[in-house]
């Protein structure tokens, strides 16, 4: 309540002197009106600006990808809110909502939401919900007279970027409620739900790189192609998970079952993470360009594809075993290492046949010797010949290059 009452005593400040004041103001709410006063935001308008319907109607057809990634978790979000005024928004990275849903009181009352086609930047609109996030680059929260724009003092906003896959913003997502204690409990399912959005957008991604990669030349192998296709669909089920998991805690958040409807939310927003990290590799193993080469953890790099062969290999009945990691940190091309590296482990998969153990090792450079990566396959029946050796995948600090014993020509750095 003091959060509030200073708030509005530096808004009514404000709007009969022109001065700001930090007294009272959090930090990211007194950035967000100097902002908004040096770009000649209106605190006194009753209602921010709006395209025209045409207007909105073109740019919706343009952001189609986006509404159509963010639509299912606009739906969980409402769901969440349960019977609370509430109100949740897409906006396009220029702050322009895109598209808005809610109960009716709060998208058709007597104060209603701003609409789809609302021009929610700082310039226009002042401190809020959609326009702040994206000067601050993350989630801001905004409490009644926090906002800049005296028409927006009824409602409690929250909102958080949205990034496409290559990390550029892609837009915002964002809530608004009448009363705080609603806020505080959507904040986590928003968070997930923007993590859920981006990965809808990053999926999107991947299909455009597997359609090109088909239509491309292979220069992986008929073997690899096909393991790195298997790959594909288990991530895109993977995904999934993190939709499914959302909708699930919405439904539990919407009957009050808050406890239950918390634990699946953090189910879900590891999934999204889990998601993230195994796209990126899965982009690099796809891909048929060459990168630049950059420094690359050995260590982390065998987690990840570890992480990412898991379902593969319980679908081949056999355990992924990580062992010793050494800290080796290489100068790679990230595609080709990659691929040699999936190559190692997927030979030691067949080694170790149904039942078997395959443990995953990596050994730090020293004294001049290459970094490795080892493969260790234990069948669940030795042969007559005893286990297996170690499949031995090397990546040398003098730029001779990955060798993982294939012969096949490797990118060299």
């Amino acid at each position: 309540m003091t959060r509030l009452v200073h708030a509005r005593e530096a808004w009514r400040r404000y709007v009969s002197t022109g001065a700001l004041s930090p007294r009272g103001l959090r930090a990211p709410v007194l950035r967000a009106w100097a902002r908004s006063h040096e770009l000649g935001a209106d605190p006194l308008a009753p209602r921010p600006e709006r395209l025209s319907t045409l207007e909105t109607e073109r740019l919706q057809a343009r952001e189609g990808v986006l509404l159509d990634a963010a639509r299912p978790y606009l739906a969980a979000l409402v769901e969440a809110a349960g019977r609370q005024q509430f109100g949740v928004s897409v906006s396009d990275r220029d702050a322009v909502i895109l598209e808005i849903t809610g109960d009716p009181l709060s998208l058709h009352g007597p104060d209603p939401l701003p609409s789809p086609g609302t021009l929610m930047s700082e310039g226009v609109s002042g401190a809020n919900g959609v326009g702040t996030p994206l000067a601050e680059g993350g989630y801001v929260e905004l409490v009644g007279p926090e906002h800049f724009m005296r028409g927006f003092h009824q409602h409690v906003c929250q909102g958080i970027p949205l990034r496409g896959p290559d990390g550029e913003v892609a837009g915002v997502l964002a809530t608004g409620v009448r009363r705080a204690d609603a806020s505080e409990r959507i904040r986590e399912v928003l968070v997930c739900a923007a993590h859920g959005v981006e990965c809808e957008l990053l999926r999107g991604k991947l299909d455009q790189d597997v359609r090109r990669a088909i239509a491309a030349e292979s220069t992986a192998g008929e073997a690899l192609d096909r393991a790195v296709d298997d790959l594909y669909q288990d991530l895109l089920q993977a995904g999934a998970a993190t939709r499914l998991g959302l909708q699930a805690a919405a439904r539990m958040m919407g009957q009050s079952q808050f406890a239950l409807a918390r634990g699946l939310v953090e189910v879900a927003d590891a999934a999204a993470r889990r998601f993230h990290r195994q796209a990126t590799l899965w982009r690099d193993l796809a891909s048929t360009e060459k990168a630049a080469p950059r420094a690359i953890s050995l260590p982390a790099l065998v987690t990840e594809m570890l992480d990412l062969l898991s379902t593969e290999a319980r679908a081949r009945g056999v355990e992924l075993v990580p062992g010793t990691l050494e800290p080796a940190v290489v100068h790679a091309e990230p595609n080709s290492l990659a691929r040699a590296l999936l190559r190692v482990i997927l030979r030691a998969l067949d080694a170790a046949g149904e039942g078997g153990v395959v443990h995953v090792q990596v050994g730090a450079p020293f004294l001049g010797r290459a970094a490795e990566v080892r493969a260790l396959p234990e069948p669940a029946t030795a042969g007559l010949h005893g286990p297996p050796g170690p499949l031995v995948l090397t990546v040398a600090s003098d730029g001779s290059g990955p060798d993982d014993g294939s012969g096949d020509a490797l990118e060299r750095w």
